[in-house]
């Protein structure tokens, strides 16, 4: 049997668990005392030494005895118990069998090899070694060579050194358990005392019984903390990762995931993973679960997670196979990037394609329209003036006079519209804010009937303004279509108010809408914010809408109360 520290020893075959980032070390031992006595609940040592005087010699260990010590320590030593507890309880449970000895146990850092701790039934009186120092005797009785105590960092000595008086004999033996050294266990006895004989067989014997209750307590500690760090990765790691065993169950959740889900842990932890997707989705999902649980992974594999709010969230992921110690696969992690907001902007330039190519059609449709419009026009102006020099039927002069209207109207509105669609490289003018305000409800006036809403103007002597007349339409269209949006159908009423402010211009939007949440206020400007839910917009407008006022020099702001509506208000210098 050979003896190596902790760490040491021949390299396991490379598995895919060390790959790359190698094995994860343990942290370094926190002793809550290097150096100390074990209470074992004896007489003080002045009087044990009497007792032991006036008996003579000490008496052997009996085997019934010790097996009923074994077994207490069965018993008593609570499972999870970390190293420090169970060796205080196997010390004082040793010295109480081994009456009149005194004992002295050594335990190694599993990283450095040095003595770590020490533990005893009386006071040490010489500096504690660095290292263990075994006797050749308890190395050729323990089955360990030369070779093995010098690769273990052990000091072998001929005759034992005692701990607890100078002139003292003692016995020891090591700390072996599974080829591991976890130190040494010494039994020293008064300098007129007779060591009993069958004290070394009993003392390899407990030896044993103690290197194998902290290899126990060791390898807990260890996948304790291994456990708990596992754990702490996954749950802090800023990636959304899911775990799950050979039934597809749930084991573990990141919290990133739980954030892009807007989910509880319980809600996910135990739960079939294949009927966390939707229908449609399961018959992508299964097939490559599968190809992972036999071994196979699955790289950048693309799936929709339904979302606590009921929109849809999209995971770019990879599917690893978690391998047992005898190769067997016993699960799968799943390494997710979230695509959501991805693939919504991706979704936003193609809807922003299709209305730049919507833009050019109509604006080629009204180009084409303008010249039978302008005939049109033209002639049913003839005919109603010709109509009201006559003595003809009333009722046919106003159908002519509505005529010349509408088309009239039309005309009026694709010039607008026109306008509105000219690059925003157009140079500024001088304009009217009233003007252009009703320029922007004619072209809102589908979205304000469909909201039957009812729009006031109040507007003021304001002075005239440097501007882009197209892109100032974009700014109202923009309010008063949100407004539209917001107000209660049927009940709507939207204000439009100017006045002189500062030197400029004020415009207020009014509305009587459900109102903007507090919370909420400072982040509508940003883009692709939206309140509107998915697929009701892109959440640039009013991003925009700010970036339009500031070019022209001006501010927005925003007053808004929970049911009781919004108020826009634009300043732009005069």
């Amino acid at each position: 049997m050979g003896a190596k520290k902790q760490n040491g020893g021949d390299e396991a075959p490379e598995s895919w668990e060390q790959r790359d980032s190698g094995s994860l070390p343990l942290p370094p031992s926190r002793r809550r005392e290097r150096i100390s006595e074990v209470d074992t609940g004896e007489l003080r040592r002045s009087d044990v030494k009497a007792r032991i005087v006036a008996q003579g010699d000490l008496r052997p260990v009996d085997l019934a005895d010790l097996a009923l010590v074994m077994g207490e320590l069965s018993r008593t030593v609570r499972l999870g118990a970390d190293e420090e507890d169970v060796l205080a309880e196997y010390v004082a449970a040793f010295a109480r069998l081994l009456h009149g000895r005194r004992m002295v146990v050594r335990i190694v850092d599993p990283v450095s090899g040095a003595v770590d701790l020490v533990r005893s039934t009386g006071r040490i009186v010489s500096a504690p070694p660095e290292r263990i120092r075994l006797t050749a005797r308890a190395l050729a009785a323990a089955g360990l060579s030369l070779e093995d105590a010098t690769g273990a960092g052990i000091e072998v000595v001929h005759e034992y050194v005692p701990d607890l008086h100078p002139s003292s004999r003692g016995v020891d033996a090591p700390l072996v358990a599974d080829g591991v050294l976890f130190g040494s266990l010494q039994l020293e006895y008064e300098p007129d005392v007779v060591p009993p004989t069958g004290d070394e067989s009993i003392l390899q014997v407990l030896a044993t019984q103690l290197a194998g209750a902290l290899a126990r307590s060791r390898a807990r500690q260890e996948a304790t903390y291994l456990s708990g760090y596992v754990a702490r990765l996954l749950d802090h790691a800023n990636v959304p990762i899911v775990v799950i065993d050979r039934d597809r169950k749930v084991q573990v959740v990141s919290e990133a995931l739980l954030r892009v889900l807007g989910r509880r842990r319980e809600e996910l932890v135990g739960q079939d993973f294949i009927r966390l997707v939707p229908e449609p989705e399961r018959g992508k999902l299964l097939p490559a679960v599968v190809a992972a649980m036999r071994g196979r992974a699955m790289d950048n594999f693309e799936i929709s997670f339904p979302r606590a709010d009921g929109r849809v969230a999209r995971l770019s992921t990879n599917l690893v196979s978690i391998l047992a110690p005898d190769g067997q696969v016993e699960g799968v992690i799943a390494i997710g990037r979230d695509l959501t907001e991805l693939r919504r902007l991706e979704h936003q330039i193609v809807q922003a394609e299709k209305l730049a190519t919507l833009g050019q059609l109509a604006a080629g449709v009204v180009h084409e329209l303008n010249n039978p419009l302008t005939s049109i026009s033209v002639y049913a102006e003839f005919l109603h003036r010709k109509y009201a020099q006559r003595e003809s039927e009333p009722g046919d002069v106003e159908k002519l006079r509505r005529i010349v209207q509408a088309s009239e109207r039309i005309l009026r509105f694709t010039r607008d519209l026109v306008t509105y669609a000219r690059p925003a490289s157009e140079e500024p003018r001088t304009l009217d804010i009233a003007e252009v305000l009703d320029q922007a409800v004619v072209f809102c006036e589908h979205v304000i009937a469909e909201a039957s809403a009812t729009v006031t103007k109040h507007y003021g002597e304001v002075p005239t303004i440097q501007g882009v007349r197209g892109q100032l339409h974009q700014v109202f269209i923009n309010l008063v279509t949100n407004a539209c949006h917001a107000m209660p159908q049927g009940a709507g009423q939207l204000t439009l108010t100017t006045c002189e402010r500062d030197g400029g211009i004020e415009v207020r939007l009014k509305d009587n809408g459900s109102g903007i949440p507090a919370e909420q206020i400072e982040t509508i400007f940003e883009p692709f914010y939206s309140t509107k839910g998915e697929g009701k917009g892109t959440g640039l407008g009013l991003s925009i809408v700010r970036k339009i006022v500031q070019q022209h020099g001006g501010e927005i702001t925003v007053e808004s109360l929970l049911a009781d509506g919004t108020t826009f208000i634009i300043w732009l210098p005069g």
